[in-house]
């Protein structure tokens, strides 16, 4: 009987984090195709003309090399760390664009864009959506983790439960709140 790919991806990450470099090629090769998924998401939805769905992706793997002292428990969780490690490329980026354009890079964060979280997100002002996150971290941090995995990660309810090891109609609820208290601090 063979291993599930997700089997064999959560033996390889455990291999990979005990200091296997072995292993690496080959995760790279298993988890490319979803991590490019997730950035594609990002550089799609988003206006950051700077990046390309290839860098931003070359980025999220150096980033995540670095990661090694994390016990990783499965596929889900790898990808909700990669989806955190993108969420730091891109704000980033935005507050590099920023800096140099002295303002010319900003764009609020509108209640049109918001209202649906994120359909519309050539509005969005990722460094305001950044600080929202932070704020919202200190209240609910489950909340904050939730929107992250489904903005920065396009994850769907049932990934986030996996990768939070929480039942989905509590990942609902936590993006029922995070959504209204989101859009409560846009008004």
């Amino acid at each position: 009987m063979n291993a599930s790919p997700t089997t064999d991806i959560g033996q390889l990450l455990n291999q990979w984090s005990t200091g296997n470099n072995q292993v690496e090629n080959k995760l790279v090769e298993m988890l490319y195709p979803e991590i490019h998924r997730i950035a594609h998401h990002q550089i799609k939805s988003n206006s950051a003309k700077a990046l390309q769905t290839t860098e931003l992706v070359s980025e999220a793997f150096i980033k995540l090399r670095s990661q090694k002292s994390v016990s990783w428990q499965n596929k889900n969780h790898f990808l909700a760390i990669a989806a955190k490690v993108i969420r730091r490329v891109i704000v980033d980026q935005y507050r590099a664009e920023f800096s140099q354009k002295r303002g010319g890079a900003e764009q609020h964060l509108t209640l049109d864009s918001a209202q649906n979280l994120m359909p519309d997100v050539a509005k969005t002002d990722w460094l305001e959506l950044d600080d929202m996150i932070k704020s919202l971290s200190a209240i609910d941090p489950q909340a904050a983790q939730v929107v992250e995995f489904k903005i920065f990660g396009g994850m769907t309810i049932p990934e986030m439960a996996e990768a939070m090891e929480v039942s989905e109609p509590t990942i609902s609820r936590n993006w029922k709140f995070a959504k209204t208290w989101l859009l409560c601090q846009m008004q």
